[in-house]
């Protein structure tokens, strides 16, 4: 794709600070946690690739594609030296960027990201369909895609564990950003399930040859009840990279930005004014 990527440009003043989004979770839902950043820095955030009109899942062989998506924006853009935020399967492409590209960034905050214990990895690898058989992807791919109107969306999200922590005001900016009118006055996922499943089918097989690699200053940030980073995961990471900063924050799942937006906002303005 030589056409500009698509990306939202959040605003403030400051150095250039990059957001990249977790799987099936758009960028302008982000509001909560985003604006206060924007307050010491501009914000931007690429829309990963299934948010793309007319990508394929089939595009998509590793990880690493996303990552090679995050330069390929950077160099559009012009930047070098950007903070990198990365959420989820945003972490793990701002982490194959930073190591493959390390002059595009100055910082790094790895917010759960899909780091898997080395065992799990090696499992999948050596049994490509094995993935398949996660019940995450078949979840996706059975998950609701249409609704009478947003309300309804709303309604029945609520009512979900996985949004158990959002506020309202978070759950709106989600199904806001998530769902889009149809020619028929109905509301669908913008983000197509098909995608969603094959990040789950396909998990990253690198990340422990690439933490070793990083050089630059990192925060980690894991939840206390996350689902995604294994107590085993959250000790390795600490073992192979041993000079970024790791802070766990309680009371919350994978879904931490959107369930304590303000709170680890704080927690990332607190470390790059110590450190950037």
């Amino acid at each position: 794709m030589t056409d500009p990527i698509p990306h939202i440009d959040f605003g403030g003043n400051g150095r250039i600070l990059h957001f990249a989004h977790p799987n099936a979770y758009p960028p302008a839902g982000f509001g909560q946690f985003l604006r206060p950043l924007t307050e010491q820095f501009h914000v931007y955030a690429v829309e990963h690739r299934p948010l793309w009109p007319g990508s394929q899942p089939e595009e998509m062989t590793d990880w690493t594609v996303i990552a090679d998506d995050l330069i390929r924006f950077f160099d559009q853009m012009g930047w070098q030296q950007v903070i990198g935020v990365g959420h989820s399967l945003g972490g793990v492409a701002t982490l194959y960027a930073a190591v493959s590209r390390p002059d595009l960034f100055s910082h790094l905050i790895l917010i759960e990201p899909v780091f898997l214990p080395p065992q799990i990895l090696q499992m999948t690898a050596q049994n490509p369909d094995a993935g398949l058989f996660n019940p995450m992807v078949a979840g996706a791919l059975k998950r609701r895609n249409q609704w009478d109107s947003r309300q309804a969306a709303f309604d029945r999200f609520r009512r979900k564990s996985v949004f158990n922590r959002f506020s309202d005001e978070a759950l709106w900016d989600y199904v806001n950003s998530a769902t889009r009118q149809t020619d028929n006055g109905d509301f669908e996922l913008v983000y197509p399930r098909e995608w969603e499943a094959r990040f789950y089918a396909m998990p990253p097989q690198g990340v422990w040859d690439a933490l070793p690699q990083v050089t630059q200053p990192t925060l980690a940030i894991r939840a206390a009840e996350s689902d995604t980073i294994f107590p085993q995961a959250w000790q390795l990471w600490q073992d192979v990279q041993p000079n970024a900063t790791f802070v766990e924050v309680p009371d919350c799942g994978h879904m931490l930005t959107l369930e304590r937006p303000s709170h680890v906002a704080q927690i990332v303005l607190n470390y790059l004014n110590q450190t950037a």
